[in-house]
């Protein structure tokens, strides 16, 4: 998880803590099975009846990846990669990217739309078509992964909902059940933490994990509209310094790629 994940989170919820002390409150007073069970468990049932099982686990699994340093597009590496090929290719000729395709790296998930053009580049497509064919596939990831973005999102929306549910059904109990009135109050102060958990729930979990993935998907598409370029290029017989040149202009998507952007135009 990087640094400003952490920062996040201890800000947020530090924040909610310290102004509930400074009124008086007691931060352990707001921790309860009962909402908890009821606002967590009733957003989950909610997300998995809206998009299934493998949609959730999968919009799960996106989230703790994007968490990884390693998983984040690596504009240094790929346009080294197409410059390498595009060398090899201005030598030897087209046909000896077959050569390449053994490369391990063209089977990780950063390099495989790379793989995928090159073998259309192998069966001499023009960079027209090779393009054509490779937007396909953005476009099939771009859905996935907006699909992924609807359960946090579903999730931020339901829970709020939830909330209030749950602080009806601690109210019904109370007024059904209360015999001494001094305590109606306190009681009623319980009951109000589901629509806290719900909430907090949604804009402080649920909605920032959607915010992120969008975020991942964008850099996302950009690297891989960046790849698609590459390997058009190298289609269409450009040299490595002109591709590095014209694929330096996308650092500035990336983080810290101001630097990287200027000395690449400069190289």
């Amino acid at each position: 998880m990087d640094i400003s994940t952490i920062v996040g989170i201890v800000i947020a919820f530090g924040s909610l803590a310290l102004g509930y002390t400074l009124e008086k409150g007691i931060v352990t007073s707001l921790f309860l099975a009962s909402p908890l069970i009821t606002v967590f468990g009733g957003t989950m049932g909610a997300i998995i009846m809206s998009y299934g099982m493998n949609g959730v686990l999968g919009a799960l699994k996106s989230l703790f990846k994007s968490y990884s340093p390693k998983n984040a597009p690596q504009p240094d590496a790929v346009i080294a990669k197409i410059c390498d090929l595009s060398n090899i290719c201005r030598k030897e000729g087209l046909l000896s990217l077959q050569t390449k395709l053994n490369d391990p790296d063209l089977n990780t998930d950063r390099f495989l739309l790379l793989k995928e053009g090159m073998i259309l580049t192998l069966d001499l497509k023009s960079a027209e078509e090779i393009q054509t064919a490779l937007e396909t596939d953005i476009r099939s990831y771009d859905l996935q992964k907006k699909m992924e973005i609807d359960v946090f999102e579903g999730a931020g929306g339901f829970s709020p909902t939830l909330g209030v549910i749950g602080t009806v059904m601690g109210l019904v109990q109370v007024l059904s059940s209360m015999s001494d009135v001094a305590s109606l109050t306190s009681s009623i102060a319980v009951a109000f933490i589901a629509t806290l958990y719900g909430v907090v729930f949604a804009n402080l979990i649920y909605l920032p994990a959607a915010n992120r993935l969008k975020t991942a998907l964008k850099r996302e598409l950009f690297f891989k509209e960046m790849i698609i370029t590459g390997i058009c290029m190298i289609a269409s017989g450009k040299g490595s310094r002109d591709i590095q040149n014209r694929l330096s202009l996308y650092y500035h998507a990336f983080e810290n790629g101001d630097k990287k952007y200027i000395e690449g135009i400069n190289n």
